[in-house]
């Protein structure tokens, strides 16, 4: 089981978890995510912390409408990888936008987060589009949705 904790963004603890994790698993992505642009995003991220209350990954959301909601940076930590953090976490994030009053959930991944894109496809998402060089060259995209 995991436990969302939201990440305030006052408590610069908290931001350099995420970042950590981030940087560690977007190395080699265009953006490098900031203290700074983390505190004034519009998007409410989470610290995803196990039964024993150890730091595991990191998700969030931003609502798009009253009803759209995207799902970002759904990530596990390389430690934790291959042990089923990924799908829950997916699921987690996806119960908590819906309780929120999302109608519909999307999500952008990487082409070659194929894990991913599959615990999306399994828990009933379709492909919506292709972006290439969405975030710089070589920086391939799917977006995905799924209406509740």
């Amino acid at each position: 089981m995991l436990k969302l904790r939201q990440v305030e963004k006052n408590n610069l603890d908290q931001i350099q978890q995420v970042l950590n994790i981030l940087n560690e698993s977007y190395a080699k992505v265009s953006y490098p995510p900031s203290l700074n642009s983390i505190q004034q995003s519009a998007v409410v991220y989470f610290l995803l912390m196990d039964d024993q209350g150890a730091f595991v990954g990191t998700t969030g959301y931003k609502q798009v409408t009253p009803t759209l909601f995207e799902t970002v940076k759904t990530v596990v930590s390389q430690k934790y990888q291959g042990l089923g953090y990924g799908k829950i976490a997916s699921q987690a994030i996806e119960d908590h936008v819906r309780n929120l009053g999302a109608k519909k959930v999307m999500t952008t991944i990487y082409k070659w987060n194929s894990k991913m894109i599959q615990i999306k496809l399994d828990q009933g998402y379709t492909i919506e589009g292709f972006h290439p060089d969405h975030e710089a060259p070589g920086f391939d995209e799917y977006s995905l949705g799924k209406v509740f």
